[in-house]
């Protein structure tokens, strides 16, 4: 009878959370298009609102962080180029 080894056990556990975490990612805005459509979405949950393409349209959504950072990164190339 072969024992079940550790690593094997913390293998399928993140193997598992990794598949329902981005399952769940994937399918929200799907599902919540859907039951708007259906008229079956309740209303006295805050529900995500997102875009055409599937992206969170949350006050800080990580699409506008990464717009923030791609100007703090041009800015502070431009300062280097003009220290030089």
């Amino acid at each position: 009878m072969p024992r079940i080894k550790a690593f094997d056990v913390i293998a399928f556990s993140l193997v598992t959370f990794v598949g329902i975490y981005t399952g769940t990612q994937f399918f929200e805005p799907i599902i919540i298009e859907r039951l708007k459509k259906d008229n079956n979405l309740r209303s006295d949950i805050d529900v995500p609102q997102y875009d055409e393409e599937g992206n969170p349209l949350s006050p800080k959504s990580m699409l506008d962080l990464r717009k923030e950072l791609e100007k703090v990164q041009e800015s502070q190339k431009a300062e280097q180029a003009d220290s030089k």
